[in-house]
């Protein structure tokens, strides 16, 4: 008998049906209308098992006995307060969004007066989520999943012509008292044309707990309009954590996404972009780095259905004892994309042989005046570097620690804010002194 591609979870179903009416929105028709629609797509699917190919190496089998209720709001003020102060940078004065177990914190969000961008919060108005809430017909399970069930989000919309003077910081928190639960947001960033935008988000969470973070983002860039969108996934070591992003990137536009992954037992990061004008650029960067029972996923797809665009793609990751990862990089360019420019680069350093790196990058070429390029490789600490530094005096825990730093570093490097480098650098760069207990 052929195993099923998808798995089977009723008690999801169960939670739908015992929290779709405390859920926001619930008093308009359409918005209950749409969750219900949504959830019987998911219904009709599944979860993705191990023979879908896209999630061959992150194994859902552990989501198909919990109902994953949303998460509770207890009150958990100084563990708020210092998750917030891990994450936010007081140095600047822009936009803070800040949600705690899915749903938007008052206390702690901020907005500037000067008003630079419209900014939306789904439980408070459920209206302008309308286009990202509405199932389309190639939805993934899981992203109609988030649409039935989603507790909160935000809607950014950046006016054209605009130029943030500083970067949206959005910080998600999950707290104790999470076991077994959920959080599932969504996001909806519109870029309007000429404007340029930066957002820093982050993600951190509480040990012990398995919680689920599930995310889903859709950005909308018009013709010459520029957001860099850095992320920080620092979950508990326990946590399951899934971010889906979407964006649309029209004619000149320039979209930058630069990610590190740290935390979570299961994280997967889904980056699905697409051209819809020529000469426009994207641009994904990120790091994983992982050990005992860690799985770091990164899937990415590409779409240049478009002529004269760019693309480049630059991961590196790093797995000791216990760790395993998963690049699979795709990239179709159509017919008619004449003279695309498209690179993908996954480069994975071992620090010990009970970790495993899993690389599969792709390129589907239908065009025949193109440049791509793509390259994959797995290795080991180079010995002979690691001997010259501890006979410099450093002990090996020290030489490992530059070596990692310096292999990860090109991820980083071209950042052009000092500290958010630095910040990149040092979560890095203490990441082998970490002691974790299997």
């Amino acid at each position: 008998m052929a195993m099923k591609l998808h798995l089977d979870n009723p008690a999801l179903r169960d939670t739908f049906e015992a929290v779709k009416e405390t859920l926001p929105g619930a008093g308009q028709d359409w918005v209950l209308d749409t969750r219900q629609a949504a959830m019987d797509k998911f219904t009709m699917v599944g979860i993705p098992g191990p023979k879908v190919e896209e999630w061959k190496y992150t194994r859902l089998g552990f989501l198909t006995s919990e109902g994953f209720a949303p998460a509770t709001q207890e009150d958990h003020a100084e563990e708020i307060k210092q998750y917030f102060d891990q994450a936010y940078r007081p140095d600047l004065a822009g936009h803070v969004l800040v949600f705690v177990n899915g749903i938007i914190n008052q206390n702690l969000s901020f907005c500037p007066s000067d008003r630079e961008i419209d900014v939306a919060i789904f439980s408070e108005n459920t209206t302008g989520f309308r286009g990202t809430l509405v199932p389309v017909e190639d939805s993934s399970p899981l992203n109609n999943l988030n649409r039935a069930l989603v507790t909160d989000g935000y809607h950014i919309d950046v006016p054209a012509g605009k130029t943030l003077t500083h970067p949206v910081q959005i910080i998600h928190i999950v707290t104790r008292g999470t076991d077994l639960q959920a959080v599932r947001t969504r996001a909806q960033v519109n870029v309007g044309a000429g404007a340029k935008a930066e957002i820093i988000e982050s993600f951190l969470g509480a040990e012990g707990e398995r919680y689920w973070s599930h995310m889903v983002s859709d950005i909308i860039l018009d013709p010459k309009a520029e957001l860099s969108l850095y992320q920080f996934q620092l979950q508990g070591r326990q946590a399951i954590h899934m971010t889906e992003l979407h964006s649309s990137v029209a004619a000149e536009a320039k979209f930058n996404q630069m990610s590190l992954q740290l935390g979570a037992e299961v994280s997967r990061t889904e980056l699905i972009n697409s051209f819809t004008g020529e000469n426009a650029v994207v641009d994904l960067r990120g790091a994983y780095l992982g050990r005992v029972k860690q799985s770091h996923d990164i899937f990415t797809r590409i779409n240049h259905d478009m002529p004269h665009c760019n693309s480049n793609q630059l991961f590196r990751g790093v797995l000791d004892e216990g760790g395993t990862s998963a690049f699979q990089g795709k990239v179709v360019v159509a017919q008619d994309a004449q003279k695309t420019n498209a690179d993908q680069s996954n480069k994975n350093l071992l620090l010990s042989r009970k970790a495993e790196a899993n690389a599969k990058p792709e390129l589907l070429i239908y065009a025949d005046d193109v440049k791509c390029s793509h390259g994959a490789t797995v290795g080991e600490l180079d010995t002979d570097q690691l001997f010259y530094l501890k006979s410099r005096g450093l002990d090996e825990a020290a030489a490992k620690g530059l070596l990692v730093e310096a292999f990860i570093s090109e991820v980083f490097d071209d950042l052009s804010d000092d500290k958010l480098k630095d910040s990149f650098k040092a979560k890095t760069a203490g990441w082998l002194n970490t002691q974790v207990v299997s």
